[in-house]
């Protein structure tokens, strides 16, 4: 009898540990804090320890708020990592040059310097995206879209930096990684709500790229980075002619930011603007492919994307016209126009969509699944 109850109660500790280890299990993800610095000064929340990142072996123990710094000239190891054996990586809060991170610390030596890795959960890191990447003043489902979006992108796009030894940059070239003084209160609920939430195409996670304004559709991703995908099509949206924009440029400068001995600006050739309209110069959406310019000393083919790099324009959803001497640029929209546009996003919250409808909408043929 005894022998029964002792393996009942067994059964049942080993049920709720491993209930509790997958409730805290996430994976993990390694963000490239800072390259190229000889020195970096740290503090922990909680009691730490330094290890070798090849051998595992315990070089130091640090305390809880104790402030020191890594030296590229006194480093021994190649690889260190910075953890805590009490509590786990979640909770722990590393500052690094005075800005708090969450979780722990990867240091490299390349290229005769130090590599910063800040290695944290994937939920926490999200902490410190989304309110960087939508405004928490967004409709909670717009939030809750944005969420699932840069965990998905998250998680699709590890490696991405692997030459350099970590998985994203902290920067808009990956996505914005605010760290701990980015995280709002609001922006934490949805994080904790869709926790796990992905998208997925064929059993395979999806890249979920995203930008601030579509003007009115999104964009085939082909006519922005070349390549095919069946969930990164252009879709049109619920708001038209959004987020206008206007940029002017003399005669001049034009002619000397578009380089190439051009001579001076003569004629322009490029269809009218309409949204959702096709061209041979312009995509599905109405976005420049292709203008010609007509020069004083020769002519010049550019492609939109080209000309929104040199001139620094919002968007390639755009008209454009010589008119008093100047060179004047009109559009509407913010970023690149490939998958959700948040102000969309924002939009379509507002009439009663859920997240689940939103990310259906900009991702097409994809599923939310849990992953974790």
């Amino acid at each position: 009898m005894f022998r029964k109850i002792f393996l009942i109660v067994l059964a049942a500790i080993i049920f709720t540990s491993s209930a509790y280890a997958n409730e805290n299990w996430q994976p993990e993800i390694r963000i490239g804090i800072l390259r190229g610095v000889n020195q970096v000064e740290l503090k922990f929340s909680a009691p730490c320890v330094m290890i070798d990142s090849a051998g595992r072996k315990i070089l130091k123990n640090i305390a809880a708020n104790e402030i020191f710094s890594v030296d590229f000239g006194t480093l021994k190891s190649n690889s260190v990592e910075i953890r805590s054996e009490n509590i786990l990586l979640k909770d722990l809060i590393v500052t690094i040059d005075g800005k708090e991170y969450f979780g722990g610390v990867r240091i490299d030596k390349k290229n005769n310097s130090l590599t910063v890795i800040n290695l944290a959960p994937v939920e926490e890191y999200l902490r410190g995206v989304v309110p960087e990447e939508m405004s928490p003043s967004f409709h909670v489902e717009a939030l809750k879209a944005q969420a699932v979006a840069a965990r998905s992108f998250t998680l699709k796009n590890r490696q991405r930096h692997q030459a350099e030894g970590f998985d994203l940059c902290a920067t808009t070239h990956c996505q914005f990684y605010g760290g701990v003084d980015s995280a709002d209160t609001l922006t934490d609920e949805v994080i904790k709500i869709t926790r796990g939430e992905i998208l997925l195409l064929n059993g395979q996670i999806v890249d979920t790229n995203f930008h601030t304004d579509s003007g009115g559709m999104t964009e085939n991703v082909s006519e922005v980075w070349g390549t095919y995908s069946p969930h990164l099509q252009a879709v049109e949206e619920l708001e038209k002619n959004t987020q206008y924009w206007k940029k002017e440029f003399s005669l001049d400068d034009f002619s000397r930011i578009i380089g190439g001995d051009f001579g001076k600006l003569k004629e322009i050739n490029l269809s009218p603007l309409e949204i959702g309209k096709s061209a041979p110069d312009r995509s599905i959406s109405g976005r420049v492919k292709i203008v010609q310019f007509i020069g004083s000393k020769k002519n010049l083919q550019l492609t939109g994307n080209e000309l929104r790099s040199k001139f620094s324009l919002p968007s390639t959803l755009f008209d454009i016209k010589i008119s008093g001497g100047k060179v004047i640029f009109e559009g509407y929209g913010r970023g690149h126009g490939v998958g959700m546009s948040q102000n969309g996003a924002n939009a379509y919250a507002k009439h009663g969509w859920t997240y689940e409808k939103i990310l259906l909408h900009y991702y097409r043929s994809t599923k939310l699944k849990k992953l974790y």
